[in-house]
Formats: C-alpha cells, sequence, structure tokens
C-alpha cells in the first residue's frame, strides 16, 4: 500500500483562523523537560512553507524556547516543510490543536532528542 501527502493548493490566502489572526501564541500549559527538546516537523504546499515560517515566528516571538529550526522544500516530494523545536518544554497542546484545525497544513509529527 503506497501512501502520498496531497497537501492544499493555495497559497498565504488559503490560512485559516486563527493563522490569519493571532499576533503571538502566549505559553501554554507547557511540561518542562530538562535537558531534552521536542520538535514538531509540518509538512505543507511548496510555496506556503516561508510564509508559514514566518507567521509561526511572529507567534514565538516572545518564547526564547521555542525556535523555529529551519523551512523550505523536501528533497524527494518537494513538499513544503517547517520544523519547529521546544527547548527543555513540552510543545503548547493549543498548538497541536491548531495544526490539527488548519487546512494548510497537510501533516505534521512530533519527535523528541536529547540536548
Amino acid at each position: 500500500m503506497s501512501m502520498q501527502v496531497v497537501p492544499f493548493d493555495g497559497g498565504v490566502e488559503e490560512f485559516h483562523q486563527p493563522f490569519n489572526d493571532l499576533t503571538y501564541l502566549e505559553p501554554g500549559d507547557t511540561q518542562p523537560i530538562p535537558g531534552r527538546v521536542q520538535g514538531v516537523y509540518i509538512t505543507t504546499h511548496p510555496d506556503t512553507a516561508e510564509p508559514l515560517a514566518a507567521i509561526l515566528e511572529r507567534w514565538f516571538a516572545t518564547r526564547p524556547e521555542v525556535d523555529v529550526v529551519d523551512y523550505g522544500t523536501s528533497d524527494k516530494q518537494h513538499l513544503g516543510f517547517v520544523l519547529l523545536e521546544w527547548s527543555e518544554c513540552a510543545i503548547d497542546r493549543m498548538f497541536i490543536d491548531i495544526l490539527n484545525g488548519e487546512a494548510s497544513v497537510g501533516d505534521y509529527t512530533l519527535y523528541g532528542r536529547d540536548l
């Protein structure tokens, strides 16, 4: 069985609420995780990766523990991606809820690693 990620085919104007409305994302109930990083790898349309990264950088501008690590296109299928990491704390549950409801997000995966 073959699986393909088929992201939406729109551009920046396709972002839904709250992507277009939020100025920043307040810290939620994040649990400290000393010595660990949690990250999220988001796939999207190639034309959307850069504007999405800019939105997320704005959201997390006051959150030094959150870093937009990279964005661009994948090598094989040329999907857009954005990579974020939370240093020594858990990923905000509200952020995951937003990703689940956002049509421009084709898929995402969470990961953890040691510092």
